[in-house]
């Protein structure tokens, strides 16, 4: 009789520990993650249906992405990137912080411009910026949305603006080389000298404007589209605008970090991110997606008015673009 309970409890005890090593033994894969928060944590909670891996996501700006994986190579702290912009991709890519993975089968079918000929990385979509302002301020002020980017240089909006810093957000090194297409650098350098006379602060991220704007911080905030529709949704009084010149672009690029050992499990990631199903997903945040026939959360069928850009112009610029901006609107 003793032999026969000592046997059920040893049963009971395996049991136990297979349960919990079951449970820790749960694929996990480090991101580091260039998207608003709210949408991070939406694509946590999808993966996880969908692929049973738990996303460890790393939420920063592109600009710390890139910084941080320069000061981490070859040593990452992660396995993969999802989402930074073509000057972190193209770094990373030229300075051999990537895993090749070209035969991502739900990508066979994307148009190839989403994707790097190598399979280094992936474009999930365009993403913008837009004119955001708090609806409940504006009414208060008896002011009207801007029709044009020019219309923000008006002295009645000093103060009342605020924009992501190039320093630490790629959205808004966009945003800057975006105004220097528009109006070629010389005049576009001098409308950011006129615009930064009215700015009250520059955030460390592209979509805290939406933040600040919604809850009536500021009137008006140069932002990225991309969680606009989440606050909207939420009850913010948020409107917005596409001035009449248009807005620039840029990628949501994905990309594996070189000498991860969840290699297989990125991999199952990166293919997830071209189906169909991800793809309608992520469409019913702020952009426009790589696969045709998802309408858009924001701009629905449409495309909105997209200033010409050379994207190639603006990466090779990079540095001094960047350098240029900290010499003038750096605040001391």
């Amino acid at each position: 009789m003793k032999m026969k309970k000592l046997i059920i409890s040893l049963f009971a005890i395996i049991l136990v520990i297979s349960l919990f090593s079951g449970i820790s033994s749960a694929i996990e894969v480090k991101a580091y993650v260039g998207l608003a928060r709210p949408v991070v944590d939406a694509i946590v909670n999808h993966v996880k249906k969908e692929l049973g891996i738990e996303l460890k996501a790393g939420y920063m700006s592109w600009g710390e992405i890139g910084a941080r994986i320069k000061a981490e190579k070859p040593r990452f702290g992660a396995d993969m990137i999802i989402c930074v912009g073509i000057s972190q991709a193209v770094m990373a890519k030229t300075e051999g912080m990537l895993e090749s993975y070209p035969d991502a089968h739900a990508w066979k079918d994307i148009n190839a411009i989403y994707k790097d000929p190598e399979g280094y990385y992936y474009n999930l979509g365009t993403f913008s910026f837009v004119l955001a302002g708090n609806k409940t301020r504006l009414a208060e002020k008896g002011y009207r949305m801007p029709k044009s980017w020019k219309d923000l240089l008006d002295p009645k909006w000093k103060g009342e603006i605020v924009m992501p810093s190039p320093v630490t957000s790629g959205t808004a090194f966009m945003i800057n080389y975006s105004f220097l297409s528009l109006y070629g650098e010389e005049e576009g350098w001098k409308f950011l000298e006129a615009l930064d006379k009215n700015v009250a602060r520059y955030t460390r991220g592209g979509n805290e404007p939406t933040e600040v704007v919604g809850r009536g911080e500021y009137i008006l905030g140069i932002t990225a589209d991309e969680a606009i529709p989440i606050r909207i949704k939420e009850g913010f009084p948020i409107v917005w605008t596409i001035p009449e010149e248009g807005v620039g672009y840029e990628g949501n690029f994905t990309m594996i970090l070189k000498g991860t050992k969840k290699l297989e499990a990125s991999k199952r990631i990166i293919n997830h991110l071209g189906t169909p199903k991800f793809q309608e997903f992520f469409s019913q945040f702020g952009y426009l997606v790589a696969r045709p026939g998802y309408p858009g959360g924001l701009y629905g069928k449409d495309r909105p008015k997209f200033i010409k850009i050379d994207h190639a112009w603006a990466v090779e610029n990079r540095a001094k673009i960047l350098g240029q901006w900290k010499e003038k609107f750096l605040r001391k």
